[in-house]
């Protein structure tokens, strides 16, 4: 689970859930099973480059509303990218949190 405060705030507005309505509307299959040659319904919505990459809450809002960072997924689909891409775990998040600091201090401090 996202500990960002502002991908939380995000997350919650009304903008979000129309954008993650729409998206499950016009893509009501999984888009990885259907890569994997499989069925199953979607029911989450996955940005493919996360919001919490964003480093000012401009781009986390960039990336939150943009339609062509979404993919319609099946719950065990959305658990196995996340899982993939490192994004699961204690260890996980103090990494990207080191990582995101690395990053700020580079674009706003150098």
């Amino acid at each position: 689970m996202a500990k960002d405060k502002d991908y939380i705030r995000l997350i919650h507005t009304a903008k979000w859930l129309r954008l993650r309505r729409d998206k499950l509307n016009d893509t009501p299959l999984c888009e990885r099973c259907e890569e994997l040659g499989r069925v199953a319904a979607a029911t989450e919505v996955h940005h493919v480059i996360p919001v919490e990459d964003g480093l000012t809450r401009q781009e986390k809002e960039r990336l939150m509303f943009d339609y062509f960072n979404l993919k319609a997924l099946c719950h065990d689909c959305h658990v196995k990218v996340h899982t993939d891409m490192g994004r699961c775990g204690k260890v996980q998040a103090k990494n990207r949190a080191k990582e995101h600091l690395k990053r700020f201090v580079n674009k706003f401090l150098k």
